[in-house]
């Protein structure tokens, strides 16, 4: 990631190995336009099991070059992030093998391989679990200057969905040795594009996006959890261009990002995950608070969830303007439950995926 004081045009190039020649693979940056305002130019090493090294120079008067010595990059995306000003390097290591499904008793949980681990030696957990999940990436929506909606009492969907996400990270941690990101970890204001950027970056197995539902319609209530597709429903369609209010493109451009994540194979994935997590969060709410209505698994175009390179939904928990719902998401207890069904859904997405791949 490179931090930029203004906008600049940039060329990304990149070069194979030549044994013969002596030569490692590498690929360079070319930033035009810009001056250097590091004060050392001095090799940076990396040994992360992508990237050799880092070089950086003012390679001529109006172009600074980043060099890249790589190792085992198969391909890469650069892109850029505004406020602040950022140039991304997003490198993808080759592939390692999944863990196959491990018969009980055939060996210890704690020799299944980590997905990943090559990446991130030292995020590597102690615990292990059978269902090939080991990162989720939680985004609790809103927070900082987008309070989101507020409901019944002044509860705020920003305060909500934080303490909701806090608590369902230790609960995945302790519970199935997951490793959880959260997008953000305090009431700070996070741009769409950069929650998705940071499941990218983080390369998570999962990313789910936890929102409190709102209506002008003081009666509308239940449950309701979204994968991103395009839709011609108008409901979906009102409460996408809701949440995309913190997006610094219009919500139109979706229209040309969107292949983007049905064609990278996650849409069937993301489908599944979808309907564990609504069912759980229905059933589980509903022995705590009584009937829920189900409004059921949807597509619409959030914002959020483009460009996500694995499994990734929008949970919609409650309608906090519906005056029971609004009142029972304020309280603790109800909090804990729907973490237990979040957490259940999870769960139960990871053992049926794991089913289904080949020893």
């Amino acid at each position: 990631m490179l931090e930029l004081s203004q906008d600049a045009k940039y060329e990304v190039r990149r070069f194979k190995d030549d044994p013969a020649k002596g030569i490692a693979p590498r690929m360079y940056i070319d930033i035009r336009g810009a001056r250097l305002a590091m004060n050392s130019t001095q090799p940076a090493p990396m040994d992360d099991g992508l990237v050799r090294q880092v070089r950086v120079s003012q390679y001529s008067a109006e172009v600074v070059r980043v060099v890249l010595d790589l190792t085992r990059v198969q391909n890469h995306n650069a892109f850029m992030l505004l406020d602040p000003r950022r140039l991304v390097i997003d490198l993808h290591g080759q592939q390692t093998p999944e863990p196959a499904v491990i018969k009980e008793g055939a060996a210890k949980a704690e020799n299944t391989p980590r997905l990943g681990a090559g990446r991130d030696k030292q995020a590597a957990l102690p615990l292990a679990n059978a269902t090939g999940i080991h990162k989720i990436v939680i985004d609790p929506g809103h927070g900082g200057k987008d309070p989101g909606a507020v409901g019944v009492g002044g509860i705020m969907e920003k305060d909500l969905v934080l303490s909701i996400a806090k608590k369902l990270a230790v609960k995945l941690k302790n519970e199935m040795g997951v490793q959880v990101v959260l997008t953000r970890n305090d009431d700070r204001f996070v741009a769409l594009e950069d929650r998705t950027h940071r499941a990218n970056a983080e390369d998570a197995d999962l990313f789910i996006s936890l929102h409190t539902n709102a209506s002008t319609n003081g009666e509308a209530r239940g449950v309701e959890t979204y994968y991103l597709d395009n839709t011609t429903d108008e409901a979906a369609l009102r409460l996408a261009a809701r949440e995309n209010g913190g997006a610094r493109k219009p919500v139109s451009d979706l229209q040309f990002i969107l292949s983007d994540m049905t064609q990278n194979m996650k849409l069937e994935d993301s489908i599944t995950l979808a309907h564990r997590l609504q069912q759980s969060v229905v059933g589980g709410m509903t022995k705590a608070v009584g009937e829920v209505r189900d409004l059921g698994v949807k597509q619409a175009l959030f914002y959020v969830l483009v460009g996500a390179r694995m499994p990734s939904v929008l949970v919609e928990m409650f309608f906090i303007t519906h005056h029971l719902e609004g009142a029972a998401m304020n309280r603790e207890a109800n909090q804990d439950t729907l973490v237990n069904s979040l957490f259940e859904g999870i769960q139960k997405y990871g053992q049926s995926n794991m089913t289904g791949k080949p020893l």
